[in-house]
C-alpha cells in the first residue's frame, strides 16, 4: 500500500507543477480520495478509509478512470479499481460505470451506476444505483433513488434521498438511506462531496 501512496504523491506533485486537473473528496463519510486527471479524459485516483479502527484494518483502493460526454445529453465515467485492507486479509477489484442523462438540465436528471466487483471473501457481486434528481434552484436540488452498492463490503438494497448542492467546482451530497428488507435501525446519514479543478 505504501507503494501506491508514493505513486499518488509523485503524480500529485507533477500535476500541481504542470497544471492538470485534480479531484479531492469523500464518499459516504467513510472514504477520502484524491486524484489527478493529467489528460483531458483519463485520470488516476486513490481512496482510503477513515474508519475508527486500527491502521492495519484500514482499506485503500487505486483506480484508473475515464470521463466522457456526448451530444445527446449523456455524460459519465468508467473506472477500473483494485483495493485491499492494509493487513492484506482481503482484497477486491472490479469496474464501475457511472451515467447521467439530462432530460432537462434544471428540472429532471437520471443517474445510474453499475459496479461488477469481485471480493476475495464474498466472491462476485453486482452493485447498482439509480436515482432521479431535480435542481429547481440551479445550485440546490433534491434527489432520491434505490441502490445496493456496498457502503462497507456487503451488498444491501437501500432506499435513499438527499439534498444536492452543486457549483462548477464543488458538489456536496448529504443523504439518508434505509434498508428495504432489514432492520430500520441501520438507517444511515452520510455526506459525500467532491472538489474538482477541471481543465
Amino acid at each position: 500500500m505504501k507503494f501506491f501512496l508514493v505513486i499518488l504523491l509523485f503524480a500529485l506533485s507533477v500535476s500541481f507543477a504542470q497544471g492538470p486537473s485534480y479531484i479531492l473528496g469523500m464518499r459516504n463519510s467513510k472514504y477520502a480520495y484524491a486524484g489527478i486527471q493529467p489528460f483531458q479524459s483519463w485520470g488516476i485516483a486513490y481512496e482510503n478509509s477513515v474508519f475508527a479502527q486500527d491502521v492495519e484494518l484500514q482499506y485503500g483502493r487505486i483506480a484508473l478512470f475515464y470521463v466522457f460526454e456526448t451530444t445527446f445529453g449523456f455524460s459519465g465515467s468508467y473506472a477500473f479499481f483494485y483495493g485491499t485492507r492494509y493487513n492484506f486479509d482481503y482484497y477486491d477489484f472490479g469496474a464501475e460505470l457511472d451515467l447521467k442523462y439530462n432530460i432537462h438540465p434544471k428540472y429532471l436528471q437520471i443517474k445510474g451506476v453499475l459496479q461488477p466487483r469481485y471480493d476475495s471473501d464474498a466472491k462476485e457481486m453486482l452493485g447498482y444505483s439509480i436515482l432521479t434528481q431535480t435542481m429547481p434552484l440551479g445550485e440546490v436540488g433534491l434527489f432520491a433513488g434505490f441502490k445496493n452498492l456496498p457502503e462497507y463490503r456487503d451488498v444491501e438494497r437501500r432506499l435513499f434521498a438527499g439534498v444536492a448542492f452543486e457549483t462548477p467546482h464543488l458538489k456536496v451530497l448529504p443523504e439518508i438511506s434505509t434498508p428495504v428488507a432489514t432492520n430500520l435501525a441501520t438507517t444511515r446519514v452520510s455526506i459525500s462531496f467532491v472538489y474538482m479543478n477541471l481543465i
